[in-house]
This record gives structure tokens, C-alpha cells and sequence, in this order.
């Protein structure tokens, strides 16, 4: 066995009706929980789902006795990453209801091209830098009780976008901003619920960009220094005098002078992980 390590991120109670008529009898209680798992990069799927700390097919939920796991679900998120979901079922709770509410928030983004994607630049060709525009993002509030959280679990997070369709929107769009979780219990006595509040916020790509790309650094290619017959030197002007502004420049490093062919580049700074992990809806 090669796992490393096995992390309880969250468990969350469900609930679903399989009856048309909607009766309470017919009503099943379902717990989701979920486990990041780190491995060596050859380990194999029953490797992961038979790691020490993952409940096995049938076992008995530790604080509910009538409810069982039906089914372990591992995913690979990396060679050495797992997301595996364990879902119980029994009877039934009050416990499973999801409130979600959209706002939306502002940020003001540099820009450099005007509304039908052409150089803002002056009437010699040169690019205008300083111009900004608001940009609208929506924002989603999701709050929900979760039996049990996993605070160093959820900071990777923190730092990822979306690799699933989430909420409707497309991979790479949303961004998990912020939470908090509250409780409330006597000391030494049972723990209460936590009553958990996220808020996710989703960018449409706005500069010419992707939605995978949505919250990429995107920035101009340009330099005060150019290749020249294979050599790096700085840029000079019309007089030969060396330029104290970068200049635009071309994927192999030489000038580029016509500001509608300006080279940008997208730099991802968030990895991508599935918002499914979060056990949020």
C-alpha cells in the first residue's frame, strides 16, 4: 500500500423523495462525505477506495446506526491526487436544506482594447496604457449544514478554479472567495451542525480571452529590450536613441510595430480543481 495520506474534507446530510406522490415514508436520508486522498503516482483505483480511513461498502455511519455506505466514488484529480465521495443512506433528517442566493461585486481591470477588440493607441500608433473599465462579476452565496469540516482542506481551494461545470458555468469561470462557518455547543457535550456559508464568484472572460482563461494574468508582450539578427540589445527609436518605453514585441522576441498584431500572453496563477469536492450542492 502506498497511500500517504487520507483527509476528511467535509461530510453533509441530503435527503431525496423516490415516491411520485411525495410521502414522508418513501423519503431517504443520504450523508455525503469527502476525502482527499495523496498516493504514490502508481497506485491503482482499488488502492485508493480500500486505504486506511475511507469507510468501506456497507459499513455503518458512525453516529447514525441506520444508515449505510452505498457506494465510494474515487476520482483522480493528479497523479498523486485523489477526490473520493462517500455517500451513506437511511432515514431521513431536517438537516438537508441548501440556501442560495446571487449577488454580484466590481472590480475596476486595466485594458487595452476598445469594445470590438482593436488597440486603443494614438494616432501615431502608440498604445495608450492607464485606461481601466469596471468589470461585474456575479457572485453566488451558498449555505448549508455540514456534520463535519475540514478547514485545511478546503485551503487548496483558495487557491483553484473550477475544472467542472459548476452552478451552469463553464470550467476555469469560477473562483471559491471566501467562507464561514459557524457552531454552536456546550463544552464536553455533543457538537451542533456547522452552518456553512460560501461565496463563489464567477468571471466572464472579458479581454479576448477563454473561459478556461477567465482568471489568467493576461499581460502584453513588450520590453525595453530586442532581438536583432539573433542578438538581444535594446530598443532604439527613429533617431538611434535607446527608447526609455518598452516597445511591443513579436513571439520570437523581435519589434512588432503595428499595435493591432500586439502579442498577449495568459499566465495561469490558480490551479484547477472539481467544485464538486466541496460538497456544497
Amino acid at each position: 500500500m502506498t497511500v500517504q495520506n487520507v483527509t476528511k474534507m467535509w461530510s453533509k446530510t441530503g435527503g431525496s423523495l423516490s415516491s411520485a406522490k411525495l410521502s414522508s415514508i418513501d423519503q431517504v436520508w443520504a450523508v455525503t462525505e469527502g476525502y482527499q486522498v495523496l498516493c504514490e503516482s502508481d497506485d491503482e483505483i482499488d488502492a485508493i477506495a480500500d486505504a486506511t480511513g475511507i469507510p468501506l461498502i456497507g459499513s455503518q455511519h458512525p453516529t447514525n446506526i441506520n444508515a449505510y455506505v452505498a457506494s465510494v466514488d474515487p476520482q483522480r484529480i493528479s497523479p498523486i491526487f485523489w477526490m473520493v465521495t462517500v455517500a451513506y443512506k437511511g432515514v431521513p433528517t431536517d438537516d438537508a436544506t441548501v440556501k442560495v442566493k446571487w449577488t454580484d461585486t466590481s472590480t475596476t481591470e486595466p485594458i487595452d482594447r476598445d469594445i470590438d477588440g482593436r488597440a486603443i493607441c494614438t494616432a501615431n500608433l502608440e498604445p495608450v496604457d492607464g485606461l481601466s473599465m469596471d468589470v461585474a462579476d456575479q457572485v453566488c452565496l451558498i449555505t448549508r449544514k455540514f456534520i463535519t469540516i475540514d478547514t485545511a482542506g478546503l485551503a487548496i481551494y483558495r487557491r483553484a478554479t473550477n475544472s467542472d461545470t459548476f452552478l451552469g458555468w463553464p470550467p476555469g469561470t469560477a473562483r471559491f472567495v471566501g467562507w464561514d462557518a459557524d457552531n454552536a455547543f456546550v463544552y464536553g457535550g455533543a457538537q451542533e451542525l456547522w452552518t456553512v456559508t460560501a461565496r463563489i464568484q464567477f468571471r466572464e472572460p472579458y479581454a479576448n480571452t477563454t473561459a478556461a482563461q477567465a482568471w489568467y494574468k493576461r499581460w502584453r508582450h513588450e520590453g525595453l529590450y530586442v532581438k536583432v539578427a539573433g542578438v538581444i540589445r535594446r530598443a532604439t527609436d527613429a533617431l538611434g536613441q535607446e527608447v526609455t518605453k518598452p516597445v511591443l514585441l513579436k513571439a520570437d522576441g523581435t519589434q512588432e510595430t503595428d499595435p493591432d498584431m500586439a502579442l498577449f500572453n495568459h499566465t495561469q496563477v490558480y490551479r484547477s480543481l472539481p467544485y464538486s469536492g466541496l460538497g456544497l450542492i
